[in-house]
Order: structure tokens, then C-alpha cells, then sequence
């Protein structure tokens, strides 16, 4: 190995790891390449049966349009199905959800402000005492 791979090697910052989210998003997207090279493959064979007067033009396009909604329809419910997944497992793992770490964050912030209201009414009386 060179020195100059070395020195890039080196001078790359590592990368966050990857979410179990997008592992999956990643893992659909490539099924989705795959169902674009079905649909692909889909309508050369339908324009092949088309060519050869098995099909009509109406039957093949409505072919390759029912793959494609189909595909589509199969992605939407795996990504529901695998995210439906995700959210159990976190909650039976005790992973807060963005949503109830904001509502935390934002009760604090509201002790936080009474916290300083009481202060300054203690700081008050105080004063007035003495």
C-alpha cells in the first residue's frame, strides 16, 4: 500500500453507524431496484407478446402499470411492517421516542422557569426583611 493511501485512509473521519431504520430504508430501496429490473424485464416481455400478437398494447401497458402499483403497494406495506417492528422492539427495549424525550425536555424547561419565578420571590422577601 502507498503511503498516499495511508495518509487518505487516515485522514477520513469515521462515519456514524448506520440506524437499524436505515439498514431497512437501504434494504427496500434495493428491492425497489429490483422491481424497477422486473418491471423492466416485465415490459420486454410484454413487448415481445405485443410484437408476436399475443398481447394487445392496451393488455401489455396494463400489464407492466398492475406489476408497477403492485410493487409499489408490497414496498409500502414492508416499510409499514418493518417500522411497526422497529417501534415494538424499542419499546419493549426501553427506547424513548423522539416525541416523549421533547416532551421531557420540555416539561424541564418548564421547572426550570417556575424554579426561577420561586427564586426570585424568595430573592424578594428576603430583601424586604431586611
Amino acid at each position: 500500500m502507498s503511503e498516499d493511501a495511508d495518509t487518505t485512509a487516515d485522514s477520513t473521519t469515521p462515519e456514524s453507524p448506520p440506524t437499524v431504520r436505515d439498514i431497512l430504508e437501504r434494504a427496500l430501496l434495493v428491492g425497489l431496484g429490483a422491481a424497477a429490473l422486473t418491471k423492466d424485464r416485465v415490459q420486454a416481455v410484454a413487448d415481445e407478446f405485443i410484437r408476436r400478437g399475443q398481447l394487445s398494447a392496451d393488455e401489455g401497458k396494463d400489464l407492466v402499470e398492475g406489476l408497477a402499483i403492485r410493487s409499489r403497494d408490497e414496498a409500502r406495506s414492508a416499510l409499514r411492517g418493518a417500522d411497526s417492528s422497529i417501534q415494538s422492539v424499542m419499546g419493549q427495549l426501553g427506547v424513548a421516542t423522539q416525541h416523549s424525550v421533547e416532551d421531557v425536555e420540555f416539561r424541564v424547561q418548564q421547572l426550570e422557569h417556575r424554579l426561577a419565578l420561586l427564586e426570585k420571590q424568595v430573592d424578594g422577601l428576603s430583601r424586604a426583611d431586611e
